[in-house]
This record gives structure tokens, sequence and C-alpha cells, in this order.
């Protein structure tokens, strides 16, 4: 292990010794880019530092809408919570707004996607989020973007079940206020985010009423956050064999798992939704998971796609797609760490796991395809 000279402060000695930390396959201005993400989500756990979020539209004018909570039968178990309750919140649309009379074209779709950021960090707004949603409007067959701002657990009321109430309220915005059939609808999440996807396929699952909540076409989910509470202990992240090719530091997820907790009680229930890894389910619709090989995660979202497939009903597949060069969440970190080509080569093989799934009146005919690169 290289040990900083003393006469050097961090940053430059992080930069000088950036390259015995990047895969052999990675540039150099792409190993540049994960030494100046791992430096920045460093610094932001170290100085807990809050990520604002408003309420008002600001820059995204007549793209941001304000989305209040749903009907108070929505939110039963889990997301019927004593101390934390439904309440507004933001989304930003891509690249216009929904408008009320749409027609979406033939085999055209809806995406409400789900930041990442370890549930403390991102709003889904222009200044964090377009690579994203410009991503997914370029490469899938979509026609508009939704992206919620589910409420940080850094912020008061923030830990769960607050994300899950939020995205029921945003789907239920898509499904009931803009009557946007749920078959036109594609499910989307990074990282936490798409932890979030899952929590709610299972909440969508356990509620059981298809008239109120009904099943979304499909799921997308890069990169999941599979097990919240194991996340809370840095050591076991810093232990993972792919930790050299990674730039999230442990410190990162460990502050959003704790903040995110809070002094939640976590009962069997809870952990299902907290946990998904160890809690597979029979997902209500095909879902594609991506991950990078190089991601520390990666050997988990492994074992998320055998668990989860092999309980799978006949037409909701759960497929793994896997980027070789990439670290965590190559859909966020295409732009930042010049991975552009690996973040649209999945996202359009994202859009063709769309496209393949049969519409409502086809059911029970998805045909499968080879999208499984690497054994399970």
């Amino acid at each position: 292990m290289v040990s900083p000279p003393s006469s050097c402060t961090y940053c430059s000695w992080r930069l000088s010794t950036v390259r015995f930390h990047r895969d052999r396959n990675w540039s150099f201005r792409q190993a540049l880019g994960k030494w100046f993400l791992n430096v920045f989500l460093r610094a932001f756990a170290a100085f807990h530092i809050k990520w604002p979020l408003s309420l008002k539209p600001l820059c995204e004018s007549s793209r941001f809408v304000l989305i209040e909570p749903a009907p108070a039968e929505l939110y039963t178990d889990v997301a019927d919570d004593k101390e934390i309750k439904p309440a507004p919140i933001g989304g930003t649309w891509y690249p216009d707004p929904y408008p009320s009379d749409a027609i979406l074209p033939e085999g055209q779709h809806v995406v409400l996607h789900l930041h990442g950021g370890s549930y403390i960090l991102g709003d889904g707004r222009t200044t964090s989020n377009h690579y994203v949603p410009k991503t997914l409007l370029q490469n899938t067959p979509s026609s508009y973007v939704l992206c919620p701002q589910y409420r940080l657990a850094s912020h008061k009321n923030g830990r769960f079940p607050a994300q899950l109430e939020d995205i029921i309220a945003a789907y239920t915005y898509l499904v009931h206020t803009l009557h946007i059939p749920a078959s036109r609808i594609v499910l989307s999440g990074d990282s936490s985010g798409g932890h979030l996807v899952l929590a709610l396929l299972r909440y969508i699952v356990e509620f059981n009423n298809q008239t109120l909540l009904p099943t979304p076409k499909c799921s997308l989910v890069w990169s999941p956050w599979c097990d919240v509470p194991a996340a809370v202990d840095p050591q076991a992240w810093k232990d993972n064999p792919n930790y050299k090719t990674e730039y999230i530091p442990g410190s990162f997820p460990a502050l959003g798992a704790r903040q995110f907790l809070g002094n939640l009680k976590i009962t069997e229930a809870v952990e299902k939704y907290l946990a998904p890894l160890h809690h597979p389910f029979a997902v209500p619709c095909p879902v594609l998971i991506i991950t990078g090989a190089q991601e520390v995660l990666f050997y988990e979202h492994q074992q998320l796609a055998r668990c989860f497939g092999e309980i799978a009903q006949e037409g909701s597949p759960v497929e793994l797609l896997v980027e070789e060069n990439s670290p965590h969440d190559v859909l966020m970190i295409g732009g930042i760490m010049h991975l552009d080509k690996e973040a649209r080569g999945c996202a359009a093989k994202a859009g063709e796991f769309v496209s393949r799934i049969p519409s409502s009146a086809e059911l029970g005919r998805f045909d499968s395809f080879p999208i499984r690169n690497r054994p399970l």
C-alpha cells in the first residue's frame, strides 16, 4: 500500500496514486473521473452535507410539478408509519411536461425514474440528473421521463418509509391523475433508486389491488442497493474484491444507511423492504438488473438475479445485464467517468428489453432473450 508523503496534501496524494486504483481498460480521464467522484463522496460523508431540497420550480420552470400524497387508503402496512407521514413532493419532467391530453404513440412509454445517492443525495432535477433521463430518452422507447424528488434521509422525517410513501404518490399521480395506462409505464431506478423500485414492486404485490395500484409494464434496476442494513458497517464494503475499482467509499453508503434507518424498528415485515437480497419474491412484471463488473455490489447483483429468477412467474422474468468496464451505476456516472459508450449501450439493451415485452393483450407471450452475458 502506498503511504502519502507528509509534505503532500491529501488530494494531491490521491491524484498521484489514481493510476494504482483503476481497471487496466480505463483511460487516464476515466480514472480521473473515478478519483473525482471518490473525493467528492468522501467529503460529502465526512462533513455530513445536507443536500438541499425545494418545492419551488427553480430553473425547471413548467417542467417541475408538485405531487400531492396519494389517497389515504393507498398507505397501509409498512407505508403506514406512526411518525413518518405522506407529504407533497416535487418531480421534474423530461424533455417536457406530460400533456393532460397526450396520446402516447404505439410502442412508446413513460419512464418513472428514481434517482440514486444512498438516500442522502440527489433530487432528479436538471442540474444533478439531466444525463440520466437524456440517455433513457435517446436509447429506450420512451417519450417522457418523470424524476420524482423524493424525501432524503438526511432531512427531517426522512427515514424509511418516507421514500416509499413518496413513490407511491408519484406512481399514483401517473396512473390516476394523468391517466397513463400502467402498461405504458416503465419503472426505473439507479442505486438507492433501484432499491426503491424493488420496494414499490413488493408493495404492489402485497397491496394486491390492481385497480388502485396496477402493475407497470416492466422495471429497470440499475446497480440496485440490495441490503441497506448491511451497509451500516463500511468495513464490509472495503473488504470487497472490487473495492479498488469502485469510486464509492464505504463511508458514503454507511452514512446513508444509518440515516435511512434512523430509529426504525426492523421487524421481519420491514426487513423485506430493506434487504431484498435476502427476501426474494415473485415480481409482478419483467425486471432487468443492470450491473457493472467493476462495482462492489456486482456479486450481490448476481445473487439477486439468481434468487429472484428462480421464483419468477411465467411472463415476468428477471434478467441480468453486465457491463464489464463499469463500476457502480453506469447510467449515472457515464458522463462523469467518460463511460458514455457503456452507458448508452446498456440503455439501448434496456430499451430492447422493454420493446420485447408484449402489450397487455399479449401477456404470457414474453420471449426472454439471452441478455445474461455473465454466468450467475
